[in-house]
């Protein structure tokens, strides 16, 4: 299972990557636009990087104000296709989608149609109504360069599990037979979208979950949820905004179609904010300034360039611009590929840009927004002789550390956020700190041993010039000085950082979840959560235990429950959860020998006396793609947990890896690593409330999450999301 994995994947990869871009030619990528000419990243970066300046929001020359969702509490935030400078002149314009922001009672425009969009800043206890009105156009087939294009470069396959608001009373006749009639054909017709805010407490019909999504001619999800009266194509959200300061983002998560609609640009940063309860004085006005990371790319005509299997962008030959190979399987997912990598850097909505800086402290509020790309970053180049400013983090995903923590380097995955302090004072006049990125694809062992595979263009994300003159004394705070730009109370403590559960904590429940590939004769098919497909009730062993609706991670409100994710892929997933945070408690390898290691173990549980029969192509004592955990999911293991699978315990090998840099407070989304097991602590409470006040049973929000059609977690790699890594869950009572 693994090593088959890996191979398959590897080969075309070589095969692809190990051709010099500047060599290839040729059309592909779109079924529906026509034929698209790659325009290959490393031959346009010695003359584009770094040539235009980045986008901003906030205070400050050049900036987009930010909207105080405050001031504004009843927004209107409407998705839609725009035109947006991503590659310099002469490239022509980029047709994207975007949210455009309007104030809903006077109609004054808030924030003009960008990707990414204009930030909003919420207050802290103050709610705000957001009406958002789906307006994507549909591709047209008669003017496919016209309104409509970008859906006609995105493709979304049929075959996975997915909104299909044409088919919605059957859902998906195509991922039970992709043989039928038309599942080769892509999706064209109104787009479904919904917008998630990514890191929220949230009641779970505000939450923006997969099942939610509706469309512009007004079909909608069967999980669809608003308030008040909306018209055909809206929904419309509160937010209560009670929770801890922090960073937040907004983007769609439309089931099965996440990978292509962030990709074309639905995404935005929101700002919690509360001044009593952030470290002081930290740097701010246009000191303070967001950075959406992405990777994309793009035809000559300076479109987005989508592998979809047609032409020569997915022939998997030497010359196959599609940097991830060909859709493995395109018998059974003609257009789906397992991770989307792409050869040109985009931040916050152009490619290779700059940033003129002061000889001050800023403060970065860092976000991978990537397909599937993780980012580990360096300010500043050695090679190139810059000289590396100090950098500090001082918080992730959506809150702060108790203390600032000295990095060499910042490492962010897909969905997660970093807030990081860079001090460029001791940068000389002039100078420039360029941001470097050395993550491997995937990660963490890249496409084959000893063979770089990190694009040049993408071993440069960005550029900072430190410019401008200092405006003044810098009175920010100094993370390099003690008891300096920390948090003014303490974080709530579930793990010591140390790797052990922190006094006083007594943990409800352990599970002990599997993450799985599928193969296909051409490489993976599908990525499980737990060996359960999206929808339990498709899943033999889950339907037995659950029959009602295949939910099966059914935590109790206050509870905490620590959550053990074994990772049996060759690559790192970024997990998700919905709804609450969660703490780092550890990591640990364990033995992975073939024969004699945890997967041969949790293969041979497979057709164990007692469980649901295994369905025709599997047999006793070997994996079974999407059957759920080979065991009985109630039933403790011998490390008393929860989840069906065989017990790790007697194959833990070394020490406890206690929780990196940036895991040293709260998370929502975070790395887990292969050949280990990652181990956190999910509490269904606000972060804020102590340990002593919260209580299994008892309601600790000021929601009901027991409410409403329920939160989902998930690999945050947006490919795997869209093709079954993603799990609904239920808070009970």
């Amino acid at each position: 299972m693994r090593k088959r994995s890996r191979f398959n994947r590897l080969l075309v990869l070589f095969c692809v990557l190990s051709v010099p871009f500047w060599l290839v030619g040729g059309v592909g990528a779109s079924s529906l636009v026509g034929d698209q000419t790659w325009l290959p990243g490393d031959t346009i970066f010695p003359d584009i990087a770094f040539t235009q300046a980045m986008p901003v929001f906030g205070p400050g020359a050049g900036a987009t104000p930010r909207v105080d969702a405050q001031k504004y509490n009843n927004i209107t935030i409407t998705m839609g296709e725009t035109t947006q400078r991503v590659l310099p002149a002469p490239y022509d314009l980029t047709r994207v989608w975007a949210y455009q922001t309007t104030d809903t009672k006077k109609g004054t425009l808030l924030g003009t149609a960008h990707w990414p969009a204009v930030t909003l800043v919420a207050k802290r206890g103050s709610a705000t109504t957001i009406k958002y009105v789906n307006d994507l156009p549909s591709f047209n087939p008669l003017n496919p360069t016209g309104t409509g294009m970008v859906q006609g470069l995105l493709t979304i396959d049929k075959t996975i599990h997915w909104a299909d608001p044409l088919d919605s009373p059957a859902m998906n006749y195509c991922i039970d037979d992709p043989t039928q009639p038309g599942c080769d054909i892509p999706f064209i017709g109104s787009p479904p979208a919904v917008p998630h805010l990514h890191g929220a407490e949230q009641s779970s019909g505000f939450d923006g979950g997969p099942t939610q999504w509706f469309t512009a001619n007004g079909a909608e999800g069967p999980g669809y949820y608003s308030i008040g009266t909306p018209g055909p194509g809206e929904a419309i959200y509160k937010y209560i905004n009670k929770q801890e300061p922090g960073t937040l983002w907004f983007h769609d998560h439309a089931l099965g179609a996440t990978r292509t609609n962030v990709y074309t640009g639905l995404a935005g940063f929101y700002f919690v904010k509360d001044s009593g309860k952030e470290p002081k004085n930290l740097p701010k006005d246009q000191y303070e300034v967001e950075m959406a990371l992405q990777d994309r790319q793009f035809d000559t005509n300076a479109q987005f360039f989508f592998p979809d299997g047609s032409g020569l962008c997915g022939s998997g030959g030497a010359t196959d611009p599609c940097l991830n190979g060909p859709p493995p399987n395109p018998g059974v997912h003609p257009f789906w590929i397992p991770e989307f990598i792409g050869d040109v850097s985009v931040v916050n909505g152009a490619a290779w840009p700059y940033l003129a800086v002061e000889p001050r402290r800023y403060l970065f509020r860092i976000l991978d927004g990537a397909n599937a790309r993780v980012y580990r970053l360096t300010f500043g180049n050695v090679t190139g002789g810059e000289v590396l400013p100090p950098v500090y983090q001082i918080g992730s995903d959506a809150n702060y550390f108790d203390q600032p923590v000295p990095v060499s380097q910042v490492f962010v995955a897909p969905g997660e956020r970093a807030y990081v302090i860079v001090d460029f004072s001791g940068v000389p006049a002039g100078g420039t700190v360029t941001l470097m990125n050395d993550a491997p694809i995937p990660y963490p062992n890249g496409l084959v041993p000893g063979v770089d595979v990190n694009q040049v263009g993408m071993g440069q994300i960005m550029q900072f010039r430190v410019s401008l003159p200092l405006a003044g004394q810098d009175k920010s705070c100094n993370p390099a000085v003690a008891n300096q730009c920390k948090r003014p109370t303490k974080i709530v403590r579930l793990a010591d950082g140390a790797g052990a559960i922190a006094a006083g904590v007594t943990v409800n429940r352990i599970r002990q979840l599997a993450l799985l590939e599928a193969d296909g004769p051409g490489g993976p098919l599908n990525s499980f959560l737990n060996n359960t497909y999206w929808d339990g009730s498709r899943s033999a062993n889950i339907t037995t235990i659950f029959p009602t609706d295949g939910v099966s991670e059914l935590p109790q409100v206050g509870s905490i429950e620590q959550w053990e994710i074994i990772n049996l892929t060759p690559d790192a997933h970024p997990i998700h959860v919905h709804l609450t945070q969660f703490q780092v408690l550890n990591r640990q390898a364990y033995n992975t020998d073939p024969a004699t290691g945890y997967p041969a173990s949790y293969n041979g549980a497979f057709g164990t006396a007692g469980q649901a029969p295994l369905p025709a192509g599997c047999t006793a004592g070997s994996y079974c793609p999407g059957y759920g955990p080979p065991l009985s999911y109630n039933v403790l293991n011998a490390d008393n947990a929860l989840g069906g699978n065989p017990a790790i315990g007697p194959f833990l090998t070394g020490a406890i890896i206690p929780p990196e840099a940036g895991e040293s407070g709260w998370k929502e989304t975070v790395k887990a690593y292969p050949d280990q097991v990652l181990r956190i602590l999910v509490r269904w409470a606000p972060s804020d409330k102590t340990v002593k006040s919260v209580k299994a049973g008892k309601n600790p929000y000021s929601f009901d999450p027991t409410q409403g059609p329920g939160y989902v977690w998930h690999c945050h790699i947006l490919d795997h999301e869209d093709n079954e890594m993603m799990r609904p869950y239920n808070v009970t009572k």
